[in-house]
């Protein structure tokens, strides 16, 4: 207990300091333009479980520190961010969470620091750039995930470049960092050597203009999973009102060697398979689901409705590890992916800004329900399962504090299920609280 005590005392203290300094503090830097911030981020996870013995509980502290420079001669600059992840307490089975697992087993650990990025970023003129080395990402396909106490990053090149209303990008990684470890590490599968899978990469692109917009994407994890992404959006501006409509269509196909029976364990039952062996037996997936999407703002309100239609089972872990790069509206908040093979899914959003009452404040509320859901090797023979989540997402961003927001999510999931369907969770509550402080000098 009293350890426990001494780190939160530690995390006040450094808060308090980083606080205590005028967000327009003087940094000089390599160039004029240099920009430095640190960001620090109070989390906490609490997950109820059907069985009490699986609760767990986290309480934690990220530091970042991000320093990027202006470009010299109006071709380089460079960056480097430091993160910093304290536990604070932690109860029940929690590791791999926001921290990594401790030295005895369900024990979580203490802390770590890291570089989580660190890259030189070339203009391409006016038009673009090649960023090179530790970076966060940020496409349909492949997302720095900012749900924890800092992002997971990715080291290689990215690129883009912007003709007109057009934008074309790239990106080829090597290696990836998580957000609750340390270490720099190797893409694999649920079954593979670590560092099986040699690359990962994607070419997109996207066009914009006035009330349109569409994009496209491709990505691969070498040897293993090929996917394909198309969605578009158009807004319409009605008298008082605007309405936004949207769709997306997304493909996932096994793509090479790698792809072998329970390669990925979190959303295929091809291990259902009579006579299949894991990590030996030849797998499969097409993957195919599309979306539909309605958003309605008028004033302080927001009303959204939308309808996703899965057939083969739609994967959404690139890798083994990845988790949330999910671009369909109707994706639970926390947890499910609602894209099992044959499953339905239609949501309903409601969302209010409560400006009027207190500035900053907003909250929006969720109800989603999948049916359908079948076992993607046996169809219904080997098992089927209806999944449903409501939640409430609730932000404030302080006014009279710049840099100051706080966010309370809390989601309810529910499921009946017969037999085995690997992409249906077990029934839990979560609470999520974050208190962001980003300090710009």
């Amino acid at each position: 207990m009293a350890h426990r005590v001494s780190k939160l005392v530690m995390v006040i203290g450094a808060i308090l300091v980083c606080a205590s300094i005028p967000s327009k503090a003087a940094f000089k830097g390599l160039t004029a333009q240099d920009e430095f911030n640190i960001k620090l981020r109070t989390i906490y996870f609490d997950r109820d479980y059907d069985a009490d013995s699986s609760d767990d509980s986290t309480l934690a502290q990220g530091i970042e520190l991000n320093y990027a420079s202006g470009y010299f001669d109006n071709l380089m600059s460079v960056g480097v961010s430091s993160y910093t992840v304290l536990n604070i307490n932690s109860t029940g089975t929690a590791a791999g969470n926001i921290l990594p697992a401790g030295n005895k087993s369900g024990e979580v650990d203490g802390g770590f620091s890291k570089f989580g990025q660190y890259f030189l970023d070339f203009k391409l003129g006016n038009s673009g750039h090649v960023k090179i080395g530790g970076q966060k990402t940020n496409s349909i396909l492949l997302k720095s995930s900012g749900s924890r106490a800092i992002p997971n990053t990715f080291r290689g090149v990215f690129a883009d470049y912007t003709v007109g209303d057009t934008k074309i990008y790239g990106f080829i990684y090597d290696k990836w960092s998580r957000r609750h470890d340390k270490k720099w590490e190797d893409f694999s599968t649920d079954q593979s050597s670590t560092g099986a899978i040699s690359v990962i990469w994607g070419l997109g692109t996207a066009y914009s203009k006035d009330d349109l917009t569409l994009e496209a994407e491709y990505f691969s994890s070498q040897d293993y999973l090929a996917k394909a992404a198309f969605r578009g959006s158009y807004d319409i501006k009605l008298e008082q009102s605007d309405l936004t409509l949207s769709s997306g269509l997304f493909i996932s196909k096994d793509d090479g060697d790698l792809f072998v029976t329970g390669a990925e364990g979190g959303d295929l039952d091809d291990e259902d398979k009579v006579g299949a062996l894991a990590g030996l037996t030849n797998s499969e997936n097409d993957g195919l689901a599309y979306y539909l999407d309605a958003n309605w703002k008028k004033d302080i309100w927001t009303v959204g409705a939308a309808f996703t239609k899965v057939s083969d089972a739609w994967i959404e872990d690139n890798f083994s590890g990845d988790h949330g790069t999910n671009p369909f509206p109707t994706r639970s908040l926390i947890g499910a992916d609602f894209t099992n093979q044959n499953e339905k899914t239609w949501q309903a959003r409601f969302g209010i800004n409560l400006k009027a009452f207190v500035p900053g404040l907003k909250t929006k509320f969720y109800y989603t329900n999948g049916t359908g859901a079948e076992n993607s090797a046996l169809g219904k023979l080997g098992g089927e399962a209806d999944e449903k989540y409501w939640a409430i997402d609730t932000r404030y961003n302080v006014e009279s504090i710049k840099g100051l927001s706080f966010r309370w999510l809390f989601l309810d999931y529910n499921t009946e299920k017969i037999g085995n369907v690997d992409g249906v969770k077990g029934d839990r509550a979560d609470h999520r609280l974050y208190a962001d402080y980003t300090i710009k000098f």
